[in-house]
């Protein structure tokens, strides 16, 4: 049902805001600082309060509006989760995904072979065979049914391996880290190697000297040659050992968890947190918002953390910035502690960037139990601390959180489709929809 809501009269003006939703609502105000019994709070009055979270469920349903202070729900990961079209139940871990493969393969391999003994009979004979073969033809949709579950399960144990991998930052880290090794164990072999090889020029030096005198034996026992001495063989196996791990760091091929799973249903999607606790199958659905919500890039993020989302997020926003031919450039990125990484912060070091480092709460003036940035994070820490910092990072959960809450009540929380590509298609389809929605119901201000 389709509801219109007009504003036919206006009195004075007492608060001004952001609003989420697209109707109308009025009653008495019923200020509260925190949730209080179902039956003290009348039907249909309008909730006030600083923040909201899923203890004020029962009160918000009751209410004909809610008026916060800040942000929304206190689980940002709770509202960017959309769920997938596929069953929480159907995740499977490695050992019984392989389980799976070979059972389908065994019975595939099964089936043609009665299909080519039914073929071999029929062509031998002339005529169908009467019995239990006759109706051989009828195991083609159990062998299709077959086939489409085992690439589902291949696809699943894929995405087992992929998910393994490390991330590009980890694997810089250690890519470095190894080259260092090498080139250390280099530098200790070369100066081992040189200065034996000085000891063996001494030795024969001195010998020529000796057979040049008329003397025999004088210098001892000879050096140990270069391939046989213990602190040079020491140093190649060394060298080799860390060359190979320079190798593995390149090319990691890391093998998964044996307690890790992959949805049998839709292989792409992931266990993300639940709006009202727990786990559903789904997908991470991260978005960009500029003011009154309009959505700058929406992507679905292959990993239930934020923290890794932060710089493909920006860098998609940046691409659709340019394709769209805007002059200009962002003057400000705002993103909530999820997102914090030093690795980010160094990737995106040239853009003005405020990210929370210890909590949102701390950055909206309440008690935290996390008030300290971690290592690597304090210039963040430091940006923010500033009255300048704090005044300019408010301003995101009055455009980010209410681009969710807009999302999800007008095309709710369900996915229709499977697959990372049909699932980016269908939110880039609702995203644009989105935008339009916003274009057309845009009134530019008259000033006066």
């Amino acid at each position: 049902m389709l509801r219109r809501y007009r504003l036919t009269a206006r009195g004075e003006s007492l608060v001004d805001g952001i609003a989420v939703g697209e109707a109308i609502g009025q009653g008495p105000v019923s200020a509260l600082d925190a949730p209080v019994d179902l039956d003290r709070f009348p039907a249909g009055a309008v909730l006030v309060t600083a923040i909201t979270d899923p203890d004020w469920e029962p009160m918000m349903k009751r209410a004909s509006a809610v008026v916060t202070d800040h942000g929304g729900r206190t689980s940002h990961a709770a509202i960017v989760s959309r769920e997938a079209n596929a069953s929480r139940d159907a995740n499977q871990r490695l050992q019984r995904l392989e389980e799976t493969i070979s059972q389908c393969e065994n019975e595939i391999h099964t089936l043609m072979e009665d299909v080519v003994d039914h073929a071999l009979s029929v062509e031998a004979d002339g005529t169908a065979p009467q019995g239990d073969d006759e109706d051989a033809c009828d195991n083609w949709p159990r062998l299709s049914r077959l086939c489409d579950r085992l690439t589902r399960a291949h696809s699943a144990r894929d995405r087992l391996h992929e998910r393994a991998l490390p991330s590009p930052t980890e694997t810089r880290i250690k890519v470095e880290a190894a080259e260092r090794m090498v080139a250390r164990a280099e530098k200790r072999l070369a100066a081992e190697t040189e200065a034996h090889q000085e000891k063996l020029k001494k030795y024969e030096l001195r010998a020529q000297e000796d057979r040049a005198a008329g003397r025999r034996g004088a210098n001892g026992r000879p050096p140990v040659p270069m391939e046989h001495k213990t602190v040079l063989v020491r140093q190649r196996r060394r060298l080799v050992k860390m060359r190979a791990w320079l190798e593995r760091a390149q090319t990691p091929r890391p093998a998964p968890s044996p307690k890790s799973r992959a949805c049998l249903s839709d292989p792409d999607s992931r266990m993300v947190p639940g709006k009202r606790g727990g786990y559903l199958q789904g997908y991470n659905i991260q978005i960009v918002c500029a003011r009154r919500q309009f959505l700058l890039a929406i992507e679905a993020h292959d990993n239930p953390s934020d923290r890794t989302a932060l710089v493909p997020m920006v860098n998609k926003t940046q691409h659709n910035h340019q394709a769209a031919g805007l002059p200009g450039d962002i003057q400000l990125w705002l993103a909530d502690s999820g997102y914090a990484s030093a690795a980010a912060f160094e990737a995106l070091a040239d853009l003005p960037l405020l990210v929370s480092v210890t909590s949102d709460a701390d950055q909206a003036g309440f008690p935290a139990k996390r008030q300290q940035a971690p290592a690597g994070q304090q210039d963040m820490a430091a940006r923010l601390a500033t009255p300048t910092g704090r005044a300019q990072y408010r301003q995101r959960s009055a455009l980010v959180e209410p681009g969710f809450a807009q999302l999800f009540q007008r095309f709710g929380r369900h996915l229709s489709y499977r697959g990372r590509r049909a699932v980016d298609t269908e939110i880039k389809l609702l995203g644009t929809v989105h935008n339009l929605n916003k274009l057309i119901k845009h009134a530019p201000r008259n000033r006066s």
